[in-house]
Order: C-alpha cells, then structure tokens, then sequence
C-alpha cells in the first residue's frame, strides 16, 4: 500500500487534506502503546524501590555479631 503523503487528499473521501483530516489519528495510534509501555516501566521501577527500601530496613533486624552492638543512631553494628 502506497503512503499517504500529508497534503495529498484523504483516501477516506472527505475531500479535505490528509493532515487536516486522519493523519492525526493514525499518528496517535501507536502514543497509547508508548504511553502504557512508559506506565509499565514506571511501575516496575516503583516496585523495585519499594522492595529495596524493605530490604534495607530489614538489615539491621536480627542477631547481632559476636562483640557487636547495634546502633540506633548511626543504623549499624558497633
């Protein structure tokens, strides 16, 4: 199928030109994919950093090491 060029008329009959009429539709069609694809991303991320964040708050959790003492102020063992 040959390409619609932008001042060419509308193949869907309108008569009027085809950036004035569907370009703008068929350019946006693939800006919801990106836009979900961009939303996905995001909230993988968040939820890598929330996992994280658990993981290094449970650090300090636990028995300590022989001789040592854990320290509220600085978050690790003395």
């Amino acid at each position: 199928m040959e390409k619609v060029g932008r001042n060419d008329t509308c193949p869907c009959g309108s008569g009027k030109k085809y950036k004035n009429c569907h370009m703008k539709a068929e350019e946006t069609k693939g800006g919801w994919n990106k836009a979900y694809l961009i939303g996905l991303i995001l909230a993988v991320l968040l939820i890598i950093g929330v996992v994280g964040a658990y993981i290094n708050s449970q650090k300090g959790q636990g028995p300590a090491p022989p001789g040592k003492v854990w320290s509220e102020e600085h978050q690790h063992y003395h």
